[in-house]
Formats: C-alpha cells, structure tokens, sequence
C-alpha cells in the first residue's frame, strides 16, 4: 500500500461527515482500479478503526507509478480489509492488534488521539559499544511563546516486552561477625 496523498490530516465528524481535497494530474499514472481512500477513525475509548472504500480508476492521470504497485493492483474493486483496533478493552491488556506494535508507521508519522510505539530492546548481556547513539532520532521542540491548541495527543501505547527474565535467591552464607582482635580495634573507633 501507497500513501499517494492525504486529503483531510485532521477531520471531525461533528463537523460533518464529508471531505474535499484536491490530487495532482501528476501524482500517479490512470492504472484501472488502483486508487481507494483510508479513513482512520480515532475510537474514544483509545485506538484506531481503519475503514478503506472500494478501488476506482481515475482518468486523466500524467504520473507515472513502479511496477511493483502496478502488479500489486487485484483485478476486482474490493478494497483492503478494515482494520478495527479500537481498545474497549484497553486497561486489561487483552488488545493485541497489530496496532499494538505500530504496525510498522514510525512513531513521529503517527496521527489521532492515540500513538504507538515500538516494544523496548532487550537489553544484551554483555555492553560491546564504546560510543553512544540513540536508537531514534530527537524529536523537534519548540519553545512556546503564547497559549497552545489544545494537545491533539492523548496517551501513547508500547508494545508489551515479549521476554522473561529468571533469578532465584542468593543462598550462600552470609559472613561471621568479625574475630576477637578486630573486634576490639573496630571497637576503638567507636565515640
């Protein structure tokens, strides 16, 4: 799937349940069914229903498109299959949608009240780097200088560690209590 363009980036169905946007002729070739929207839908209750239309064609299309996408098109219209990650269930932790795991969209590209971020490494048993790096890039700040919108993200969700770690009870011995000599020169210190 192909993210040709984005039509609506902050939609609202109090506002209505229509959309307009405008594609360029030259945004991708006219390709007999090979276009249909996406619609993501933000569940108030957390998460996200992924509703997608039927494929159609579009005449009139100068771009050009790889091969590969081309070959991917099915003959019929039927679109790709919805996706409901929606977390009714979201504090007893029985959703495991692949949403859950970001479902492979980086985190910054992310949209809607809810983003997902990747599981934590597993840290290694032995530390072989000699220089640190960050594992994703920084994020972008920038410092206000008058009042903000209101945030548009609610809570971020990671994805569950999927590793166990074993320990059992030290059982040695503990140490005896010092012998007599160093007894009475510890006691030496005492005030």
């Amino acid at each position: 799937m192909l993210q040709l363009s984005a039509i609506v980036t902050q939609g609202d169905f109090s506002t209505g349940n229509q959309a307009e946007g405008t594609i360029t002729a030259g945004l991708a070739d006219s390709t007999k069914n090979a276009y249909f929207l996406k619609m993501i839908s933000v569940a108030t209750e957390g998460g996200q229903v992924i509703n997608y239309s039927n494929r159609f064609s579009i005449s009139g299309m100068t771009g050009t498109a790889a091969a590969t996408y081309k070959d991917a098109v099915p003959g019929g219209t039927d679109g790709p299959d919805g996706e409901d990650n929606a977390a009714n269930n979201a504090d007893s932790g029985a959703g495991t949608s692949t949403m859950g795991t970001g479902d492979g969209v980086p985190y910054p590209l992310q949209t809607g009240l809810t983003k997902y971020a990747p599981m934590q490494p597993i840290p290694p048993t032995k530390i072989t780097k000699k220089q640190y790096s960050p594992l994703y890039p920084t994020s972008a700040v920038t410092i206000a200088t008058t009042w903000l919108p209101n945030p548009t993200i609610v809570t971020t969700v990671t994805a569950s560690q999927t590793f166990s770690v074993s320990s059992m009870e030290n059982t040695a011995a503990p140490a005896s209590n010092p012998n007599p000599d160093m007894a009475k020169f510890l006691n030496r210190w005492k005030d």
